[in-house]
């Protein structure tokens, strides 16, 4: 089986960390600017520019994908504090399945800022790939099951396909058919592995992990 796993919401709290900076960099700080730049509660994940205030699209992409990089993808929080101990471990244990992490529409910096933050929390699968939103359909075809926080990714999941909402803090607004909050509570027949044991030590999370937000 192709497995598809979003690397924004499932793995990466991408949002918390936006946020915070977004804050600093034009709530917090004075400006000269007469631009009134704003956060618009709730935050949702489906269209960013709904929430925080830019003068332009151009402004908002050189914010995130050329000032801050790295301090928004690569050192965001994990989604939960054993996520990447539950992934490598599903990995592990199910060789029959490929598992394929997901960036979606990441530009500029925030591509190598991704594969540090990866690295960093010791990720141990071997495929990473980045898509853009027009590309979604088309993975689709290339995939059996889909793990993602975004529902644009599961609205177009095929009737002969799997599609698994992981909720966040960010995606509340939409309901799906299989939703989980932690990778290790899938308990589909094709991905048993918690009744597997297993010697293999894997990496543990980051001990400056973020804290869980409660939904």
């Amino acid at each position: 089986m192709e497995i598809f796993l979003s690397i924004d919401g499932v793995l990466r709290n991408t949002i918390q960390k936006f946020d915070y900076h977004y804050k600093d960099a034009y709530l917090d700080s004075e400006t000269d600017d007469t631009f009134e730049y704003n956060v618009i509660e709730p935050i949702h994940n489906n269209n960013i520019l709904d929430s925080y205030k830019f003068q332009s699209q151009e402004e908002y992409e050189y914010f995130t994908f050329i000032e801050y990089p790295i301090e928004i993808f690569g050192h965001a929080g994990l989604s939960y504090s054993t996520t990447f101990s539950d992934l490598n471990r599903m990995i592990h244990e199910n060789p029959e399945h490929t598992f394929t992490l997901v960036g979606l529409d990441e530009l500029g910096k925030s591509k190598p800022a991704t594969l540090f933050f990866l690295s960093k929390n010791g990720f141990l699968g071997n495929n990473i790939t980045f898509i853009k939103s027009q590309d979604i359909e088309n993975m689709w075809s290339k995939c059996d099951v889909w793990i993602t926080d975004c529902e644009k990714i599961l609205e177009k999941c095929l009737d002969e396909k799997i599609g698994i909402k992981f909720n966040t803090t960010y995606n509340q607004y939409f309901t799906y058919k299989k939703e989980i909050t932690k990778l290790n509570e899938i308990q589909e027949p094709w991905l048993n592995y918690l009744e597997k044991p297993t010697t293999l030590t894997l990496t543990e999370s980051q001990p400056n992990v973020e804290p869980e937000k409660t939904l």
